[in-house]
């Protein structure tokens, strides 16, 4: 049995993984990527050498976080490998692990779900259309397999990262047509007035200012205030169509064959709430976010959150929370005391609550707005791509079925929520179609209820060494029947 088990292997995962092992915990890491590093860093596979790899500033700290994760002697690194479930078992959890091998369970003392987060996803006319991707995803693509994923790119959304994907594109010999913030300018410039704060964050804002300089010297068009309306093509995107501010404004066409959406993120936290760990409700933070104490620990004893699991926050954010659950972890398991677990926490918990600072403006600026949500949802855009399921539908539904306002409620009587992505890409578009049709507050609607397993599976994979052992056994018994005939 191990000590601490840590479900993610980004910035808060090698961080809780190397303070966790410095006080001689017994430490499993789990991740489903090839190597560490999360999707910040999002490193090629070992067969590729890339020179001069993620070279800014902003990076250095978690690749030396990255080089010293690689360096502990006294880790189990478990990549390639997806958890479908936890469980808990009087003292102790008990972890259902897909490996390329099949599925296995080990068993640990404590559990730290580190899992990040995702793009969050907008229902409009024309988002299913093949080319239309979210800004992470392309970002993916580039970095992890120096591959520019399209030949013209418009991004469109509500988060400063498109502007980094953006240059990288650019950067990468990608034509890019545009990037597109719904807010005006004066919302992005709000930042200014916490000046203190955005001092504290000056690598970044250098960085990010860099970036626009960048892009200004590439002549690739900045727009402000301006909306997406909808996305065509002939079985493939070729066109976006913007507006600039209200419904009776000018349209733009923008011809490209790839459109990264950047609306913010949403939290992974399937798993925790598998493990039956409580939640708040935070639209502008990820939507449904772990609770925990202020040392990461969460309602259910044992097990502790890190990283964007407990909000979306950035790198920097889940690189001192990961520190710091490990510490609680280490200080509840009798590794460390009390003394030293004041000690050490101290160092972690007042850059913390700067960056907490900093991250918390982010998400307010960088929210696309109640408005323009409910605005792009017409009634043929897909609610749920999964299962091709229409805003129009579901309102249908809603309206022939008044006493539906919970949302599994509406997952059973429509479908949304039942796909290959069991939820994650319509459960936020869902409640918030649900709330607002029924003039409830989203926390009050419930959630998709999380499920093992928590990734799809084949029946083989779940059956593991028992179909294997039924398989011999029909060898075996046919090769005997065959000898006898003879």
């Amino acid at each position: 049995m191990y000590d601490l088990a840590i479900i993610g292997a980004g910035p808060a995962g090698m961080a809780a993984a190397e303070t966790a092992s410095k006080h001689g915990m017994h430490v499993v890491i789990i991740d489903e990527q090839d190597r560490a590093g999360g999707q910040i860093l999002r490193r090629p596979p070992t067969q590729f050498s890339v020179r001069e790899w993620l070279p800014q500033r902003v990076y250095r700290h978690l690749h030396a976080l990255y080089a010293r994760f690689t360096e502990l002697k006294h880790l189990t690194h478990l990549s390639n490998t997806s958890v479908l479930g936890i469980t808990s078992s009087d003292d102790s959890f008990v972890l259902q692990v897909l490996k390329t091998s099949g599925l296995e369970e080990l068993s640990a003392s404590k559990v730290l779900i580190a899992t990040g987060c995702f793009d969050m996803p907008l229902s409009f006319t024309g988002a299913q259309l093949p080319g239309v991707m979210a800004t992470g995803g392309l970002q993916a693509f580039l970095k992890s397999q120096q591959i520019v994923p399209g030949a013209r790119f418009l991004f469109v959304g509500s988060h400063p990262l498109q502007l980094i994907v953006a240059n990288q594109i650019a950067s990468a010999g990608g034509d890019v047509a545009g990037v597109v913030f719904t807010q005006r300018l004066s919302t992005m410039l709000s930042v200014l007035r916490s000046p203190l704060v955005m001092l504290r964050q000056l690598p970044n804002m250098l960085f990010i200012l860099a970036v626009v300089l960048k892009l200004m010297a590439k002549r690739v068009p900045l727009r402000f205030g301006s909306q997406l309306v909808r996305a065509e093509g002939n079985n493939r995107l070729q066109r976006v169509h913007l507006r600039a501010g209200n419904k009776s404004a000018t349209k733009q066409i923008v011809e490209c064959d790839r459109l990264g959406l950047c609306f913010s993120f949403l939290t992974n936290n399937d798993l925790f709430r598998q493990a039956g760990g409580r939640c708040e409700w935070s639209k502008k933070s990820g939507g449904w976010v772990a609770s925990h104490d202020d040392g990461m620990r969460s309602s259910v004893t044992g097990l502790y959150v890190a990283g964007e699991t407990a909000g979306v926050a950035g790198a920097n954010v889940a690189y001192m929370e990961g520190c710091l659950a490990a510490l609680s972890a280490g200080l509840d398991a009798g590794k460390l005391s009390q003394s030293d677990y004041l000690r050490e926490s101290a160092k972690v918990r007042r850059p913390l609550k700067t960056a907490r600072a900093f991250a918390s403006i982010l998400s307010q600026i960088s929210y696309p707005g109640d408005a323009l949500i409910a605005d792009a949802m017409t009634d043929d855009a897909y609610l749920c791509k999964c299962e091709e399921v229409t805003v129009g539908s579901v309102n249908k539904t809603l309206a022939d079925n008044p006493d539906v306002c919970d949302l599994n409620a509406l997952k059973l009587l429509t479908r949304c929520g039942m796909g290959h992505c069991q939820g994650r890409y319509c459960h936020y578009q869902s409640r918030f179609l649900l709330a607002r049709n029924r003039g409830l507050a989203p926390e009050t609607l419930g959630g998709f209820t999380a499920r093992f397993p928590a990734k799809p599976t084949t029946i083989k994979d779940l059956l593991g060494a028992q179909l294997q052992t039924t398989n011999d056994k029909t060898v075996n018994r046919t090769d005997k029947s065959s000898k006898e005939s003879k």
